[in-house]
Formats: C-alpha cells, structure tokens, sequence
C-alpha cells in the first residue's frame, strides 16, 4: 500500500470535496454555472492542475517501490517532469480538463488503497466511485472535448443542472455520512 490513510478519512475528505464543489451552485448559481461552463479552456487553473499532478507523480516515482528498476528512479522523476513542462508548452488545448483526468486517475488509487483488504459492504460506494473517476479521469485525458460536451448537455436546461449537481452535494452528504459513522 502506498498511502496510510483509512476509509473513513478518505471517505471524509472526498464527501468534503463533493459538498464544496457541488454545493457551491446553491449560493450563487449564476457564478458558479459560468466558471464551470468557462473550465475546460482555463490556462491558469490548468497549469496550477498540472503542476500538482506533476509533482505527485513524481512524488510516486520517487516514493514506490520499482524493484529491479530501482536504479533508474532519477529517471523516472525526470521523465515526469519533463512529461509536465512538454505537457504544458505543447499540450495546452483543454489543459485543465487533462489535468483534472490525471488528478482523478491519481485520486482513483487514494480510494482504492483505502479500502484494500476491508471487508464490510459500504466500502463498495467508495469502490464504485473510484472506479467511475477512473474512467472519467482516462476519457478526461484522452478526449478532453467530452468534458466540455458534457457540461454542456448538463447545464443545458436549469433544471437538469440542479438535478445532476443535487445528485454530486447529495453523494457527498452520503460519503461523509459513511466516513464518520459507519467505516
């Protein structure tokens, strides 16, 4: 296992984060639907994104065990740096939307690593959620534009954005539930 952390403190801490980033359309709906139409081509939170998946990466790349490549670890590091600074120089279309996938696919084993070898079956919401950024985080690198679309079809009618944020504030509610009175 790579991370320390127990499935009621990553349970904790991803409830959190839904309830913040879905809850915020409650306040201030005009805003909040604007700046997440505006995020798929957001150079400054894109390269703010990037740097923090790239240096957790590298921090991985530094930390894990590589076994027989154990040698080669500066290169490792560098190779993930460099794969940042190119990403950023080369890849700057949709950047941000690329960013937030590898935070995602990174975020993916948090979850998973928290809930290996746990036997009760509330553990498998945490599962299934990393699981589905997982997927979300590779189609989010692969084809950034779907993200752009997606938002798109969900803001499309008032009604329908407030239902799918609800549904992310509510999955929230249920996993910091689960993390401070059930794991």
């Amino acid at each position: 296992m790579i991370y320390s952390f127990t499935l009621a403190q990553v349970s904790v801490w991803v409830g959190l984060g839904l309830i913040l980033s879905h809850g915020w359309w409650l306040f201030d709906q005009r805003q909040s639907v604007q700046w997440i139409r505006a995020f798929p081509r957001n150079d400054a939170l894109g390269g703010v994104l990037l740097a923090i998946a790239t240096g957790w990466s590298a921090w991985l790349a530094g930390s894990i065990n590589l076994m027989e490549y154990t040698r080669f670890r500066p290169l490792f590091i560098l190779g993930v740096v460099g794969l940042g600074v190119t990403s950023w120089l080369y890849v700057r279309e949709f950047i941000a939307v690329r960013s937030l996938g590898i935070l995602f696919l990174l975020g993916g084993d948090v979850l998973l690593d928290a809930a290996f070898l746990r036997n009760d079956p509330a553990r498998l919401l945490v599962v299934s959620y990393a699981y589905l950024i997982i997927v979300e985080g590779m189609v989010m690198v692969g084809a950034p534009y779907l993200l752009r679309d997606a938002i798109h079809w969900g803001l499309f009618s008032p009604v329908r954005g407030k239902c799918l944020l609800g549904l992310g504030f509510l999955f929230g509610l249920l996993l910091l539930a689960l993390g401070l009175f059930v794991y």
